[in-house]
């Protein structure tokens, strides 16, 4: 891919809210240096495969070749990748480099969701009432614990499937299926249901009923924590939410892609003063400051 003359150039894996917030934490870390930047999402690399197998790749290959720090004619471009950590860190498939920087989160929509203002966001969305959207879904912050432990269920099985190696209906590719809806709680019948068929897989792949207990206890301890977030889904938020509005509404709301849209607004709502925005801000800074980056204009 060839590269515009910029100071910095980041791939973000997304493009529904990935190039706002990513781009944002740029903006706030570049704009006091007065370096200019790019930020441009994977599917404007070449090959095949999702965005973070294209963006581990091209990270692969511009590392090979002593090309993640370019000097043109005296000017210094700087490459820089954000990837969502997934359950990478469970698996040992982080790369370590400040040319990479991860979500704390398993995905860009849990901080989306973690920091935004879901009430907000689906009155603007949705153009409704602000007293309806605050007293069904509460304050900063109080919407995105019920959605999860609605779904906690689902999340022991897929990170017990996903880290066991387990391949199975239970995965995080898909919303859940032990939910009747996806607002409302987990049916007992379908869990019990999923939970039989994935450990018998399991078994039959010569996994201890230790390691199964292992991976929900995983899940248990992050969601007693306080730390949901690095075991749920973010992009599952969405769905939750837009079943939810849909039941609930008092008014009829046009359903088509509304699970986009609500993402995006509540991205807006961001502050961008979180501790992780904060540390993505400090280290895009110092990645920067690193190789010399100077206020200098795009060619």
């Amino acid at each position: 891919m060839q590269m515009s003359r910029v100071p910095m150039f980041a791939f973000v894996e997304g493009v529904n809210v990935d190039g706002y917030v990513h781009g944002t934490n740029c903006d706030r870390a570049l704009r006091p240096l007065g370096v200019e930047y790019r930020v441009a999402p994977a599917d404007e690399l070449p090959g095949t495969g999702g965005g973070k197998t294209r963006l581990k790749s091209y990270y692969s290959h511009l590392a090979e070749n002593g090309s993640l720090v370019t000097d043109f004619k005296g000017k210094a471009t700087v490459v820089l990748f954000f990837l969502d950590k997934d359950v990478d860190d469970r698996l040992g498939l982080q790369v370590d480099s400040p040319h990479v920087l991860y979500t704390w989160f398993y995905d860009v929509e849990n901080h989306v969701f973690h920091e935004g203002d879901v009430a907000e966001a689906v009155s603007s969305s949705c153009s409704l009432a602000p007293n309806w959207c605050r007293q069904e879904f509460g304050g900063r912050g109080s919407w995105q614990e019920m959605a999860a432990r609605l779904w906690m269920e689902w999340v022991r099985l897929c990170f017990a499937a996903k880290t066991l190696k387990i391949s199975g209906a239970a995965n995080y590719g898909r919303p859940s299926a032990v939910n009747s809806a996806a607002h409302l709680a987990a049916d007992a019948a379908l869990v019990a249901g999923y939970s039989s068929k994935l450990q018998s897989d399991a078994q039959k792949a010569g996994i201890a009923d230790r390691d199964w207990g292992e991976a929900f206890t995983v899940v248990d301890s992050e969601y007693s924590s306080g730390c949901w977030d690095k075991v749920f889904k973010g992009k599952w938020y969405a769905h939750i939410l837009s079943s939810q509005i849909l039941a609930n509404c008092p008014n009829k709301i046009d359903a088509k892609h509304l699970t986009a849209s609500l993402v995006k607004h509540v991205a807006a709502t961001m502050k961008f003063d979180s501790p992780w925005s904060l540390a993505m801000q400090q280290a895009i800074q110092n990645l920067a400051v690193s190789h010399g980056l100077r206020a200098t204009s795009a060619e």
